[in-house]
C-alpha cells in the first residue's frame, strides 16, 4: 500500500519530541523579527516545537495560531502546551479557513518540502497575509540535512526536497512576494519574503 504523508505524520506524531531541540529553532524567531502585538499562523507546527517562542514575541496583544493537518500531531501540540495561550487547529495551509488579510507572519518551519502543490499552498498564504505581512521559509538544520534526512527515511518524504534559497526567493518572487532574507548555511535555512499588494 503506498505510504501517504498525512498517514506518516500521523504514525510518527507521538515520538516526534524523541530527538533534543536543535538551538537554530530560536534562531529561526530571531531572524523572522516578530512585533510586539503581531498575529502569527505557525504552519506545520507538529508538536509546537516554535511555539513557546512565538509566544513570548508577540506578548499579551498578540495572538499566535499554530495549524497542522495531521490531528494526531495537534493533540499532541496541544497536551503539550496547554498552559500557553495558543490556539492549535487541524488545517491544511493549501486550503484553509482563515479571513483574507489576518496574519502578519505566516510561518513555514520544517514543513515546505511536504507541501503537495507549492504554488497553491503559496498562494493561500499570500490571501491570508495582510499587506506588508511576512512569510518565512526556514529549516533549522540545513538544507542538505533535510534533503539527506528525506533521502534516507524513503517512502513518501523521499522525494520531498528543500530547494536551493536563492531559488525558492524566486518563487516566492514569482508568487507575489519581495524576498527579504536568504539564508542558506550548512546548518541553516531561512528565507522571508513581503506580502505587497499588486
Amino acid at each position: 500500500m503506498k505510504c501517504g504523508k498525512h498517514s506518516f505524520f500521523e504514525r510518527h506524531a507521538k515520538h516526534w519530541d524523541t530527538h533534543p531541540e536543535n538551538e537554530n529553532v530560536k534562531r529561526v524567531v530571531k531572524e523572522t523579527e516578530i512585533k510586539k502585538g503581531s498575529v502569527i499562523c505557525d504552519v506545520g507546527t507538529g508538536t509546537g516545537v516554535l511555539v513557546p517562542y512565538l509566544v513570548k514575541k508577540t506578548g499579551k496583544k498578540g495572538k499566535v495560531i499554530a495549524i497542522d493537518y495531521a490531528p494526531s500531531m495537534i493533540e499532541q501540540a496541544t497536551k503539550k502546551w496547554r498552559n500557553l495561550p495558543v490556539e492549535f487547529v487541524v488545517a491544511d495551509i493549501h486550503k484553509t479557513s482563515f479571513p483574507d488579510n489576518y496574519f502578519d507572519y505566516v510561518i513555514c518551519n520544517a514543513c515546505y518540502p511536504h507541501f503537495e502543490r507549492k504554488k497553491v499552498a503559496l498562494k493561500e498564504i499570500y490571501r491570508i497575509l495582510k499587506n506588508n505581512g511576512i512569510i518565512v521559509i526556514s529549516h533549522p538544520k540545513g538544507r542538505d540535512f533535510v534533503n539527506n534526512l528525506h533521502k534516507s527515511v524513503g517512502g513518501c518524504i523521499a522525494k520531498d526536497r528543500v530547494p536551493q534559497a536563492t531559488i525558492l526567493a524566486k518563487t516566492l518572487k514569482s508568487s507575489g512576494f519581495i524576498p527579504l532574507k536568504v539564508i542558506d548555511e550548512p546548518d541553516f535555512y531561512f528565507v522571508s519574503g513581503k506580502k505587497t499588494a499588486f
